[in-house]
C-alpha cells in the first residue's frame, strides 16, 4: 500500500482467480510465457490471455509459480493452481489476470489446497499447505 492507504493485496475466496496489477501481471505472463515456448499456444479465453492448447499431452512442465511476501516468505503455488483446464477440448491457460486496480487480489483458484490464517491482533496472514 501507498501512503494513501491505495494498493496492496487482499485474500479472497470469493474471487476465483488472482486479480494483479497490470505491471506485476505483465512481468508474470511474460516470464511464464518465456519458460512455456515449447507449448502450443491457443487463443485467449474470456479474461485469460496466455492460453495453451494441451489436447496432445499427457503431461507438461511449466515454470513454477510463487507468491512473495514481506519478510522473504513464498507459497509456491501447484501447477494446477495457475494453469487450469477451460474447456473440454483440452485448452489451459494461466489462472491469472490483470486489473487496472491499485488492489491486487489472492483468489480462490490460487488458494486451494491451502490454509489460510489471519491474525487480527498482529495483522498477519499466513499459508500453510493443507495436508489432510
Amino acid at each position: 500500500m501507498d501512503e494513501s492507504g491505495a494498493g496492496g493485496v487482499i485474500v479472497d475466496s470469493g474471487t476465483a482467480v488472482t486479480r494483479l496489477q497490470r505491471d506485476a501481471y505483465d512481468a508474470l505472463r511474460n516470464a511464464f510465457a518465456r519458460g512455456t515456448t515449447d507449448l502450443p499456444p491457443a487463443e485467449g479465453v474470456a479474461l485469460f490471455d496466455t492460453c495453451y492448447d494441451l489436447s496432445s499431452r499427457t503431461s507438461v512442465e511449466v515454470p513454477t509459480v510463487s507468491l512473495r511476501f514481506d519478510g522473504g516468505k513464498e507459497l509456491k503455488l501447484p501447477a494446477t493452481n495457475y494453469l487450469i483446464p477451460v474447456d473440454s477440448e483440452g485448452t489451459f491457460c494461466l489462472a491469472f489476470a490483470p486489473t487496472s486496480s491499485s488492489l491486487s487480489i489472492i483468489g480462490n483458484v490460487q488458494q486451494q489446497g491451502t490454509r489460510v490464517a489471519f491474525d487480527l491482533d498482529k495483522a498477519l496472514v499466513g499459508f500453510v499447505a493443507n495436508n489432510c
